[in-house]
């Protein structure tokens, strides 16, 4: 850009040396090269650093790495590429045949510890019942062997100690049944009374693992996270996908807004404020401007960041990456939308300062658009 100021004063002055007919001599040609490393040099300075251009910018786009949460074969695969998709469409197939059997399979287990907790409170009144009844046999042994009991200490004994013993024995024995009636009772009770949250607990941990299998089962359809699009679909039916965060096999593309990230120079923060006035050019858009504002400046300088790897480290100071980052938004435009995702620009922003100074820049990056019909390249 500083070129075609330069390129643009020696136009001016060619033509003012031919209208007014001005002699070329050793007085003319250094008064107006001086004269033009002044004025051009005090106007570029004012320029670059009140009003901040670069070249190096782009419009961002923010990709989803698709990943699925289970494993298994990719059966089917969606035939909508690189155009928009509604947020919960099939992106892809996974067989799920095993999920379906899991599924099948608890629920089974589910039904079945569900019948037999009725079948333990069927059992557990039964065992109330014939605990009930051995408890009350019990007690009519009790009284014959007190009977007998009596009847021994009295002055005509007229029972045998044969008699005696025989009644003692049979109420023992049945004390004894009634002791593990109330055993087996109590056995049926702990079983019914492992409760977590109003439930038995067998039936929750059942319940518990059929949630995680419908869930699993369910993953083997991956949908679309939000609107947007994928692009680049290399997995085909017969693909294997695992359920690994750095194996992922699809990228998707969200809907986001119009945003250009461009680095500028460090002693660009001078000027840079957030919401000064921006305007964009693309080389893929010659001979259109587009307006917008400058969002945020971002709070960290990516070739400044370091991670704890175990070794000492030096500075990473390299070409390219010393540069501040800026986020820019753009208003609403149809040509904008219709460009591809990632493509590159060139920014200007605006400050409040020397704003006269200002439509040089603005005339000078619509130059620049101007040039993209002549070469992509910048």
């Amino acid at each position: 850009m500083d070129l075609l100021i330069i390129l643009t004063y020696v136009a001016c002055a060619w033509t003012i040396f031919k209208i007014f007919k001005i002699p070329v001599n050793k007085w003319s040609v250094p008064t107006a090269a001086l004269g033009g490393i002044f004025l051009v040099g005090a106007l570029i300075l004012l320029m670059n650093y009140n009003h901040p251009y670069t070249s190096l910018a782009q419009k961002a786009v923010i990709s989803i790495p698709v990943t699925p949460q289970v494993t298994g074969i990719v059966i089917d695969v969606t035939r909508k590429q690189n155009i928009r998709i509604q947020k919960g469409e099939m992106l892809f197939r996974i067989d799920n045949t095993r999920y379906q059997a899991r599924v099948d399979r608890l629920q089974a287990d589910l039904t079945t510890a569900v019948h037999n907790i009725r079948v333990l409170k069927g059992q557990l009144d039964e065992a109330i019942a014939i605990t009930s009844n051995v408890s009350a046999e019990r007690d009519r042994l009790f009284k014959d062997y007190q009977r007998y009991l009596a009847g021994s200490k009295a002055k005509v004994n007229p029972f045998s100690e044969r008699d005696i013993d025989n009644a003692r024995q049979a109420f023992l024995a049945q004390d004894a049944l009634v002791k593990g009636s109330l055993a087996e009772q109590a056995q049926i009770k702990s079983q019914l009374d492992s409760v977590v949250n109003g439930e038995q607990s067998q039936i929750v941990s059942l319940r518990a693992q059929l949630a995680e299998a419908t869930y699993n089962l369910e993953q083997t359809v991956v949908r679309a996270p939000s609107n947007g699009y994928v692009t680049q679909v290399l997995i085909r039916p017969g693909s294997y996908a695992a359920a690994l965060p750095l194996r992922p096999v699809m990228i998707f593309i969200p809907e986001q807004k119009r945003q250009i990230v461009a680095q500028f120079r460090q002693n660009s923060l001078l000027r840079l404020e957030a919401g000064d006035e921006a305007e964009a050019v693309f080389n893929a858009l010659p001979g259109q401007v587009f307006a917008g504002k400058l969002l945020r400046i971002l709070p960290v300088v990516p070739g400044g960041s370091y991670q704890a790897q175990g070794t000492l480290q030096s500075l990473t100071i390299a070409p390219g990456t010393d540069g501040v980052l800026a986020v820019i938004e753009l208003a609403p435009n149809a040509d904008l939308d219709a460009l591809p995702d990632g493509i590159f620009a060139q920014v200007a922003v605006y400050s409040d300062h020397f704003t006269h100074v200002s439509v040089m820049r603005k005339v000078l990056l619509r130059m620049t658009s101007w040039v993209h019909y002549l070469y992509l390249d910048h």
